[in-house]
């Protein structure tokens, strides 16, 4: 089994290290601007369901963007 070699980071990377940072930097600014909108009017079940809700909204999009980012060279078939 020959031995891995070390990868150069790609312009994918770079583009896509970009993109996490303006996607985060976005979403944190709308959930909060959103949270201030709704939340004075709600209970404290209404502030738990939307942080938790929040908390957890970006992880597929920021999935997705790591799945372009590192696409598997293997064509797809796992291991």
């Amino acid at each position: 089994m020959p031995s891995p070699t070390p990868q150069r980071p790609t312009s994918r990377a770079l583009l896509g290290t970009m993109a996490l940072i303006v996607f985060m930097l976005v979403y944190v600014f709308a959930a909060s601007l959103f949270a201030l909108m709704i939340l004075p009017r709600g209970n404290r079940i209404t502030e738990f369901l939307y942080y938790a809700f929040a908390g957890l909204a970006w992880v597929p999009l920021a999935g997705l963007i790591l799945k372009w980012m590192y696409p598997r060279r293997d064509g797809g078939k796992a291991a």
